[in-house]
Formats: structure tokens, sequence, C-alpha cells
């Protein structure tokens, strides 16, 4: 399916106007105030009508392009899909009932207003703040950075999104950390490049602004209009910083310094020796730095990369929301807008970007306008009018979970570690420990076994993978397809898991099988798995291996490890 462009097509004013026309006909559906008319509703104001306006636009463009989209979800393919988004791990056999697929909830909502509702409580839960601080490290990053800068980094980005703090905000923090851990987290992230300012320089323009400029460190980009000079300049702002570590064992710290600016820009130019025309540093593909002795280079940087009015901030953060969410962005890679790369649908990008920026860069108002949207709730099965569909979101993109995700949702399926609590044990020789704290050490050393082994396979076996994949990339290394079919995912035996859970709760086999497969993949077996089961559940032992060969081979399916 080709990309649609503007020129020549008749619908470049349907398009630009598209989403106003929406924000309006919503805003005309509510009951207007006595004697007053009602008004459209103003950017930034209403993420349902940024949704609705989303909505209404691909719409005609399904229509015209020939494309009857896949219906709508069912509620638990919905549930488990915003589930493994939101707080990277699937439901609960209790969340599913809380949610009542197909029915009216606890308060009496269903259909769209019982979806809206989960995702304004999932945003507020603390297993959101987590599965977005893992991915925005891995983001920033990657996953090779060492376990203490690693938790720094996530320790800053989860109080972020905790406090849901604006994105133009926390983009500003991170670029212009400075101070030392444990005080200041934010500063990992400059850290994590070990002084490398060309690396920094080129993972900032990348992943915040979707400017691959780091071919330009060497020579002119073969296809843009960065040269190295360009490169040279935007490495500048980093060049009065500098970044370490000190002390050993419990008293190490990291830290990110700025050498005081100079009086003037001669002097601020003489320090800083830059090879090439410009002698002071250069916003990318914009004016000069003017100096400015109140700001470091980093704050000016920052506070230009930014700006509401900086059109690469706002669109690629718009960008890779979409593609997170829908497993297909505007531009594909997320990551590498360019001239030979552009958006597929550029004015709704364009408007979308705007809108968030009037929100005040909120990710809440971003991400419900795009989780409720019918874009997001379209099965992932195609018809064969959309099959080949790969711009107009006729259909939801099945999508491999990270390798975060995965862990997380081992972690929450097995029940491991919420079934075996243990209180803080002494730092003293077990001689000196009651038996009570002997018996909560050993299950604090089970548990931590259990979680340890499983990230270090974890770690051998997505250590080395990319922070993005491509939508339709789904291959694996060997040791990755492996990983769950190896790993003992239920402990050694000495710990409650959540199948001992229901197998302790009930003999009755059609409730035991009900509840596996709630507990691994968020629903209740189809007729079909149903005929297939019942056709051999007669012959199963009564010593309850069957039901454990159910479970792991649940968790070793397609279904488990992806989002779809």
């Amino acid at each position: 399916m080709g990309r649609f462009f503007l020129a020549g097509s008749g619908l470049a004013c349907a398009l630009c106007l598209g989403l106003a026309f929406a924000w309006s006909a919503q805003a005309q559906s509510r009951p207007a105030k006595k004697d007053q008319t009602a008004a459209t509703p103003e950017p930034g104001k209403d993420w349902r009508a940024l949704r609705d306006g989303l909505d209404s636009v691909f719409e005609e463009l399904q229509a015209l392009n020939g494309l009857k989209p896949s219906p709508t979800c069912d509620d638990e393919t919905f549930l488990r899909r915003v589930y493994l988004d939101l707080l990277g791990v699937p439901p609960s056999p209790a969340e599913v009932a809380a949610f009542a697929p197909g029915r009216k909830d606890a308060k009496g909502r269903r259909g769209q207003e019982k979806r809206e509702a989960l995702v304004e409580d999932l945003l507020r839960r603390p297993e959101y703040a987590r599965n977005f601080a893992e991915y925005w490290r891995v983001q920033t990053i990657g996953r090779d950075k060492g376990r203490e800068i690693n938790d720094h980094l996530e320790q800053y980005f989860q109080r972020a999104f905790a406090e849901n703090r604006p994105w133009d905000r926390v983009v500003r923090e991170l670029v212009t950390a400075a101070g030392k851990t444990p005080e200041n987290p934010e500063v990992a992230y400059l850290v994590s490049f070990e002084n490398e300012r060309a690396d920094i320089a080129g993972t900032t323009m990348r992943v915040f602004l979707g400017k691959q400029i780091q071919c330009a460190q060497c020579h002119d980009h073969p296809y843009e209009e960065w040269k190295t000079d360009d490169f040279v300049g935007l490495q500048g702002f980093f060049a009065l910083s500098a970044s370490g570590a000190k002390g050993d064992g419990a008293d190490r710290y990291w830290f990110v310094n700025d050498n005081p600016m100079p009086a003037n820009g001669h002097e601020l130019s003489a320090r800083l020796r830059l090879p090439g025309r410009h002698k002071l540093p250069k916003y990318l593909g914009g004016d000069l730095y003017k100096f400015d002795r109140d700001k470091t280079l980093r704050q000016s940087l920052a506070h230009w990369m930014t700006d509401a009015e900086n059109r690469w901030f706002r669109e690629m953060t718009v960008n890779r929301m979409m593609a997170y969410f829908l497993g297909l962005g505007f531009v594909n890679p997320v990551d590498d807008f360019n001239s030979v790369n552009e958006p597929s649908v550029p004015v709704v990008l364009e408007v979308m970007g705007k809108d968030f920026a009037a929100a005040g860069f909120d990710l809440h108002y971003l991400v419900k306008a795009i989780t409720t949207s019918k874009l997001y709730q379209r099965t992932a099965q195609p018809t064969r009018y959309n099959r080949k569909d790969r711009v107009y979101y006729s259909r939801f993109f099945v999508r491999k979970q990270s390798p975060e995700q995965l862990y997380r949702s081992v972690l929450k399926v097995s029940g491991i570690e919420e079934l075996n609590p243990y209180q803080p044990v002494r730092d003293v020789p077990d001689d000196k420990l009651s038996e009570h704290e002997k018996a909560n050490k050993l299950i604090r050393d089970r548990v931590m076994g259990y979680k340890n082994s499983l990230a270090m396979y974890f770690r051998g076996a997505y250590g080395s993978d990319e922070p993005e994949k491509a939508f339709d990339d789904y291959s694996g290394s060997i040791m990755q397809a492996l990983l769950l079919m190896n790993f003992p995912l239920l402990g050694d035996g000495n710990l409650k898991t959540s199948l001992s859970e229901i197998l302790a709760r009930t003999r009755d086999g059609k409730t035991r099988v009900e509840l596996i497969y709630q507990t691994v993949l968020g629903r209740n077996p189809t007729q079909r798995e149903w005929a297939i089961l019942r056709g051999v559940m007669a012959s199963w032992p009564d010593n309850d291996t069957a039901y454990e060969d159910l479970f792991l081979a649940l968790m070793n399916t397609t279904e488990f490890a992806t989002v779809g």
C-alpha cells in the first residue's frame, strides 16, 4: 500500500481541517450553556477531541483507499493489550473479573466508557511508571551500561512518570542534569556516555528529535544537509561538561559538573577551540548560539530542543508513542526523520504534535487519546481488504513483547514474587537469627535466587538486542526461542506459585483450566480449545502434572510473548 501524499490529492484541505471538524462536532454534541453557542474546543484542552479527530481522518483515508478495517476487539483482548502496553504485565484473574469482559463493571460501565475508565486507572498505577521507566531507560542508554547506572536512571524516570511530569521538562532535566547520585539520579543519562561528547550529541538528537546525525561526525551526510561543521557545532554544547565517579563500594557515586561560563563570547570561543568554521556552538539546522552567561551551554540547548515551536521535538514524541502503541509510526524507523523518509500522513502528525504541545506536553493526554481510539481497538485479524495495509491503521499490528515486558510477565504469571513475601533480614551471622528470621531469610534467598537467575537468562538472551525493532520484525535468536522452554518458570517447587494456588483452591478440572488460562493469557479458553481439551482431560493422571504441563505450555505460546 503506497503512502498518502497531499500534492494533487484533492484531500489536502480535508485532512488539514479533519481534526478541527471532529473537535467541532464533539463540542456541538455536548449541551451548550444557556444563551451560548458551542465552540470548537481549544487545542490541547480535550484529549477525546484529539482522539475523535484522529479516528475521523483515518476512517476517511481507509475508505478512500478501499480498506475495510478490522472490527473492534473484544473486552478480553483490549484488557490484555492495554495492560501489557501500560503496565508491562498481563492482567491477573482478579483483574480480569473486575473488568467484567462483555458485561457491565461494578460501576455500571460498559463499552467505550468502561475502556476509558480502565486507561485512566492504569495511568495512576505505580506499574505504569515502572514500565515506562524501563522503556525510556532502554531507549536512551540501552541495556548494557551496568546495574547502578540503569537503576539511577530508572529511579529518575519512575518519579517523573508517577508525577506525570511534562515531557519537555523531563528532557530538559536529562540534558541539563548536574550534581551527583543519588540526590540527582537524572545525571545517569550523561554519565552513561563516559564523556564521549560525540555520542551524547548523536544520541540526544536521535532519541528526542528524530535526527540521525551520527555519520556527520566524520563526513558530510550523504543525502541530508548536515555537514561535519554542524555536528561539531552541536557537540560544542557539551564541551564544558564532565562526568565521572568517586568513592568505592556503598560510598560510590556518579556526578556531572559544568565548568564556569567565561565572561563573554570571545573567551568562550577561545576555550572551546571548535574545529571548522563555527567558533561557537550551533543549533542543529538553526542559528549560532548567542552568548548567555546566565545559562550553561547545555541549558541553552535543552531550551531550544524542547520549545513548543520546535516541530522536531513535538512530532518525534507523537511518532514514538504512535509506534509504541500501534506498532507503526508515521515515520519508520521512529527515530529517523529525513528528507527521504517522510511521514506517511504528514498533516495528521503535524496537528497531533501541535495539540500535544498545546496540552503542555502532557503524556497522559497523548496516551489516552491513542489507547482509546478506534485505531488501537481494532483486532489484529486482517481482512482480505486490509491485509497489505502498512499506513492507515485499519488493523492492529501484533508486536513482540520487549524483553523487559516479557521478564515482568513471567514474574507476574508465575506468582513467585507476589505469593512469597518476606521481611528485611538483619545483616548478622545465621546463628544470631531466630528461627522465624531463618525461615524468612530462606524465603528471601529462594525468591531472589529465582529472580536473579531469570534476569541472568534474559540478559544473556536479549542483552545485545537493539532498543527498537521494526514493526514487522519478529526475528530472534535460538537462545531467545529456547529461554522459556529451558528455564524453570515455576521455580524449584519450594515456593508458592500461581499454579499451586490454583490447584489448592479447587479440584474441579474445568475451573482449574479456566483459572490457568486467565492467569497466563488473561482470557478463558475458546470453544475450539475447549473441544480439544475435553478430548484429553479424561485421560489426565491424578497427580496434577497435566495441569502443570498446560500452564507451562501456555507460557511458551506466541500469544503469551506478544501484544496483539
